[in-house]
């Protein structure tokens, strides 16, 4: 490995709304090059290989499969087809970086990562915790610069179950349509980001208790959800997600803190600020933080792959995320049904 001279070589298979982030980022990876993209349509597929000049389009991943001698996918459809598209890939002994989340439920996840075993190596797409804030903030918790920490809250507000003004039309349906008949949504499907953040700065977690409830008609699933954690030394973390919040945008980031007997941590609208026994602020781009946490990702997917060190965020790991959202989502039982009354 890699297969070719010019590096790895990689399969996109997906080519919808958030291939182009991926995309991008495969473009800017030292040691790595796309040479087939594939997805359901034909034409999607030839719109990303004509922006990202990739030579070769299909419409069957078995097919691409067969055809290209690659050395790992990039699996970027819906999380009901992960499982059977990362068995397909290690039937071709083919690497795999797969999407969040691995598998719509733990158990699926369990058994699929039971069953790869080491014949190929899966990393989940867990590009959150990659942000550059996240990643100083870790910095300085390693430091010991917050001291003991006591509590920390994350919480992610935005208004995209809300209809928009002029059109009447619900962003999030037309980001992500097949939403409107999940069973499973701002948990399953944002909040799992959240879950994994606070893993990677805190370490292991347990829950316990979770609410959920939905204020969307057209929305079988949650939209607003709060989720209780402890960590290992005790301290409380709480997470919390709405995507019916009125003023927030569609697409609004994380707001973080986190005491500390030493120094608190405060992150909102992409300003990072220890206050406490130590000042220091920094402003980020958030365009520049989205972009690059992808960057980030998948150039550790094709580092790790070829010097065969282990995956930050491995098909494993992400087992433990998986079990929290699955505890969550038996906590709270069927989401309550808000109203104006």
């Amino acid at each position: 490995m890699p297969s070719s001279t010019s590096g790895l070589r990689i399969g996109v298979i997906g080519c919808g709304m958030i291939s182009a982030d991926h995309l991008a980022a495969w473009s800017n990876c030292r040691n790595a090059v796309v040479a087939a993209v594939c997805d359901s349509s034909v034409e999607r597929a030839r719109e990303r290989a004509a922006q990202f000049a990739i030579a070769q389009v299909y419409d069957s991943p078995e097919i691409m499969f067969e055809q290209e001698k690659l050395d790992a996918v990039d699996i970027i459809t819906p999380r009901e087809t992960h499982a059977a598209l990362v068995r397909m890939a290690a039937r071709y002994g083919v690497h795999a970086l797969c999407e969040k989340p691995l598998c719509p439920t733990y158990d699926e996840a369990l058994a699929l990562v039971q069953e790869i075993g080491s014949s190929i190596r899966v990393m989940v797409n867990e590009n959150w915790r990659y942000r550059a804030y996240f990643k100083k903030i870790g910095e300085w918790i390693d430091a010991g610069r917050l001291g003991t920490i006591t509590q920390a809250r994350i919480a992610l507000w935005r208004s995209s179950m809300l209809p928009r003004t002029g059109d009447g039309r619900i962003h999030a349906f037309t980001r992500q349509p097949f939403l409107q008949n999940e069973q499973r949504v701002l948990i399953a499907e944002s909040l799992i980001h959240e879950i994994d953040v606070v893993r990677s700065l805190f370490g292991e977690m347990s829950l316990i208790a979770c609410c959920t409830a939905r204020a969307c008609p057209a929305l079988q699933g949650e939209d607003s959800a709060t989720l209780l954690l402890r960590s290992k030394s005790g301290f409380p973390v709480t997470i919390d997600g709405v995507m019916t919040a009125a003023g927030h945008d569609t697409r609004a980031p994380d707001r973080l803190e986190i005491a500390g007997t030493r120094c608190s941590v405060i992150l909102d609208n992409a300003v990072l600020r220890l206050i406490g026994e130590e000042q220091d602020t920094i402003t980020y781009d958030e365009s520049e933080i989205r972009q690059g946490c992808f960057n980030a990702s998948i150039q550790h997917f094709a580092d790790r792959l070829l010097d065969q060190s282990p995956f930050w965020t491995s098909a494993r790991d992400q087992l433990a995320s998986l079990q929290l959202m699955e505890q969550a989502y038996r906590s709270a039982g069927q989401p309550a049904v808000l109203t104006n009354e």
